[in-house]
């Protein structure tokens, strides 16, 4: 039949056909990929969408780099997903393949769902932030992590780790004794009195705070904690002038710090500058004077006068608020045998070579006591009383308390420490 109509052949379709067929196909192909098609496709065509369970699985074995990649993809689906961001910051605060700047651009695109969360942001920060060597900033964010949950695991040790890094004891002791009160996991809380025990062996050299803490006050000279730790590391490192020129400039940006004036004094005392040491506590402002702080400063300044009577005064009182402090209780004795009472004299020397027996024998305890896995869960009652009455010797009558209740908790008659707990209230 000549008007039945028929497929069109090759050689029908003229060069105007092409171009309509083509003009149709990219109309489909922009309608595809306007109604959210294309997306799909381009998933398609890249492949299986990646899971955060396999960046885990390669950040357990370690491959932190294909981990990274692996959760890069998954964001590219996912950008808003809080427990991606997280994970890529833990990956990529690890200690052995650091990059501080990936976690903390991450770590800014979380929204914490929960007050555990928001904790776990701001120790990834500040773990972040330790690795860059801005101690100032980790130290900021750990304290916020453990204010937002004060059990947010790992937050506690990390700061407490800093503090003794930068050789500020007393906080670490203090910020120990809480955790420890607070630790619900016996091993962590009979480790964490230990470590209260070790603050008060080791020291830190300080030249290697010179090292660690002089880059990080040229880049925030106006920040007085790194200026203080690096002005009297400089001054007990042999190099007092140095040291006194960073004390000077802190306190003159903070004329009204305790710390910048207690830092600046101890400097100008250990740096042997008797002369500037007693005319600058002349100069030390009244509405400040009454820290604590200040007293055993009054004891060497009294000291440096000849004062004996003063300086016996103010030594006494400052033995006791921190009877843990084996050179004032050096002082003291020293004192009193040049210009106070023998009796009293004697009574000192005694409780100094206390002291000083207790310091020696201190470190082969702690040793052993750390390399016991039951420490905490099983009764070591003897090995606890050591401890508590070697640091009750020390002056730590706090920690001396807590190892006889640990004791008491497995063994709750045990005589020698409930007569210890009541003489020590």
């Amino acid at each position: 039949m000549a008007n039945q109509s028929r497929m069109p052949r090759i050689e029908d379709v003229t060069p105007r056909s092409n171009q309509i067929r083509d003009g149709i196909l990219a109309v489909v192909v922009a309608l595809i990929f306007t109604t959210g098609l294309g997306a799909l496709v381009a998933q398609w065509l890249r492949g299986p969408a990646p899971t955060l369970e396999q960046a885990r699985a390669l950040a357990r074995a370690k491959q932190f780099e294909p981990a990274r990649a692996v959760l890069a993809r998954y964001l590219e689906r996912k950008p808003r997903s809080d427990a991606g961001h997280l994970l890529m910051a833990q990956i990529a605060t690890e200690p052995t393949d650091a990059r501080p700047d990936i976690a903390l651009a991450h770590l800014a695109l979380v929204h914490p769902a929960s007050q555990q969360q928001a904790a776990l942001v701001q120790f990834l920060k500040g773990k972040a932030h330790y690795q860059e060597k801005r101690y100032d900033l980790a130290e900021a964010c750990w304290d916020e992590a453990l204010r937002i949950d004060p059990l947010v695991p790992e937050a506690g040790w990390a700061l407490l780790d800093l503090l003794d890094l930068e050789g500020r004891v007393e906080d670490a002791h203090r910020l120990g004794m809480r955790l420890h009160e607070i630790e619900p996991e016996p091993r962590d809380q009979a480790r964490l009195l230990l470590e209260m025990s070790r603050l008060d062996v080791d020291k830190v050299a300080p030249g290697s705070l010179v090292q660690l803490f002089e880059p990080l006050h040229k880049i925030v000279p106006s920040a007085l904690r790194p200026a203080v730790i690096l002005g009297l590391a400089l001054v007990h490192d042999s190099r007092p002038e140095e040291g006194l020129a960073v004390l000077k400039d802190a306190l003159e940006r903070h004329p009204d710090s305790p710390l910048a004036w207690d830092a600046w004094l101890t400097g100008l005392y250990d740096g042997n500058d008797f002369a500037q040491f007693a005319a600058e506590f002349r100069r030390l402002p009244k509405a400040i004077s009454a820290d604590p702080r200040f007293v055993k400063i009054e004891g060497l300044a009294a000291q440096n006068e000849k004062d004996w009577p003063r300086a016996i005064a103010a030594y006494r009182r400052a033995h006791e608020i921190e009877p843990y402090d084996g050179v004032i209780g050096y002082r003291l004795r020293q004192a009193l045998w040049i210009g106070g009472d023998r009796r009293e004299a004697e009574r000192a020397t005694r409780e100094y070579a206390e002291f000083q027996d207790a310091f020696k024998k201190l470190r082969p305890v702690y040793d052993e006591a750390f390399k016991i896995p039951t420490l905490g869960v099983a009764d070591h009652a003897e090995l606890y009383q050591r401890l508590a009455d070697l640091r009750e010797k020390m002056g730590r009558r706090d920690e001396a308390r807590a190892w006889h209740r640990q004791v008491l908790r497995d063994s709750p008659d045990d005589p020698v420490s409930m007569a210890a707990l009541e003489r020590l209230k």
